[in-house]
């Protein structure tokens, strides 16, 4: 059983198409997987196992008549909490909407199931899907499987340790701020955000209809294989996305704006040896005007966030996180400008060309995913990264400029520290590129080898 779950998803797909193994045993396995590791994880906080095994017992059914399969038909998946599933638990990890539940599928949802894939569950997730660790008043914390101590990481921290643990093959994040690709680094697995309007994004409270979210915001795919990714990619997507030939890529360890350790130092120079290895010019070049970029991301989200903050009301004896209630009480008092708004815009739009043009001489971003291995759980103030204090605003400055513009980032795992604890890199794209990127992180998978699996935790040779 344990073999059968750690296999990809792909290999999944194909095995159930050609009756090698069933829909049915592949939910029983995950089943069994979940009674065995999630009490120690709580990754998966929603369950619906009784409802995968019909839905099994009917895939298996309809390839016994000759039905036509889809790309996923059988293979079991997860989801995090806050994207729709109708019937199930959507609260987004707060007390707020304690007994709330979805009244409809997402879109993602009802692609995946089309595909054939089943629904094993729903996973945890910061309260309001606003921190980078999950931790909430309403499902309690995700542990790291690699170290039950850390975090898994956030936004979408139970997706992540869910497949890392290999109580799902295939998982569907959100991404506002890195909240993807640091789980994804944090557990060992991969993650990709996928361009803007790549994938139907869902609702997120509390700011569902507002600009920033919309704008900034993503889903997309988490998985142990980049052939994993590419498969979800092709289901949830709106339009196919052809890669390109990547023939230069630049390369840089930090953004000036966090400390970086030298753990994710040295998988940058890694990943950037093997794909060089492979025939692919490596030049050291940043991407272009990141604090101005970053600065200008906080000025929209934190008018629109503190905005939807002063208008909501939030019960004074609210049962809330640390860093949500921190965010509500920094709304009081807090004066909107609508030119600061208005130029916040203007400055991305500014910076987005010369991204554009950057891109053009550089084609794919190579650099870090996060600024460190996975901190300890439950901390709300991210601790030093080699002895050396964090800075005052965002820690995942190193993920937040593909969001400020919408573009595609996946996060690759890249080896071990010798604690034994997952590190990664993070590549960048242009706009559409996604399966581009999907198909560099499989050439780093070969070099470099990939998921890291919890259960034989083997420490990267010095």
């Amino acid at each position: 059983m344990t073999d059968l779950v750690k296999q990809p998803a792909t290999w999944m797909a194909r095995a159930v198409r050609e009756r090698e193994v069933s829909a049915a045993e592949l939910v029983e396995a995950h089943a069994a997987r979940i009674e065995a590791r999630n009490p120690d994880v709580n990754a998966i906080v929603v369950l619906r196992l009784d409802e995968a095994r019909a839905e099994a017992r009917a895939a298996d059914a309809a390839l016994a008549r000759g039905e036509p399969a889809g790309p996923l038909h059988g293979v079991p998946f997860t989801a995090k909490e806050v994207i729709e599933v109708e019937g199930l638990p959507w609260t987004n990890g707060s007390t707020l909407f304690a007994g709330r539940v979805a009244p409809h599928d997402a879109v993602v949802i009802r692609r995946m199931r089309r595909a054939g894939a089943i629904l094993l569950g729903k996973t945890n997730l910061s309260e309001f899907s606003s921190f980078w660790d999950s931790v909430n008043r309403v499902y309690g914390a995700t542990r790291n499987p690699h170290d039950p101590a850390r975090t898994a990481g956030g936004s979408s921290g139970g997706e992540a340790a869910a497949i890392a643990a290999a109580m799902s093959p295939l998982g569907i994040g959100t991404d506002l701020g890195g909240s993807i690709r640091a789980p994804a680094a944090w557990t060992g697995v991969f993650g990709l955000r996928a361009s803007r309007d790549a994938v139907p994004y869902p609702s997120h409270d509390p700011l569902p209809l507002s600009a920033g979210p919309q704008m900034f915001g993503g889903l997309g795919p988490l998985a142990r294989s980049a052939a994993d990714l590419d498969l979800g990619l092709s289901v949830m997507a709106e339009r196919r996305l052809e890669p390109v030939t990547v023939e230069r890529l630049g390369v840089f360890e930090e953004d000036g704006l966090q400390p970086v350790s030298r753990a994710c130092r040295d998988a940058v120079h890694r990943a950037a040896a093997a794909l060089a290895d492979g025939g692919i010019e490596i030049v050291e070049a940043a991407l272009p005007r990141a604090g101005e970029l970053r600065a200008a991301y906080d000025t929209v989200l934190g008018h629109e966030l503190m905005t939807s903050f002063g208008t909501a009301r939030i019960p004074d004896d609210a049962d809330l996180t640390p860093y949500f209630a921190e965010m509500a009480a920094g709304s009081t008092g807090f004066e909107p400008s609508f030119p600061a708004y208005v130029a916040a815009f203007r400055r991305i739009a500014e910076i987005e060309a010369e991204a554009a043009a950057w891109f053009e001489r550089h084609e794919v971003a190579l650099c870090p995913a996060v600024p460190d291995v996975a901190p300890p759980l439950g901390t709300f103030a991210f601790p030093p990264v080699d002895g050396e204090p964090v800075r005052p605003g965002g820690k995942l400055t190193l993920a937040t400029y593909a969001n400020a513009l919408g573009l595609p980032a996946v996060a690759v795992p890249a080896g071990r520290t010798e604690a034994g604890l997952p590190v990664a890199v993070q590549l960048i794209g242009r706009r559409g590129e996604d399966r581009t990127l999907i198909a560099l992180a499989g050439r780093l998978e070969t070099a470099l080898g990939g998921w890291a699996d919890p259960d034989y935790p083997a420490p990267l040779a010095a």
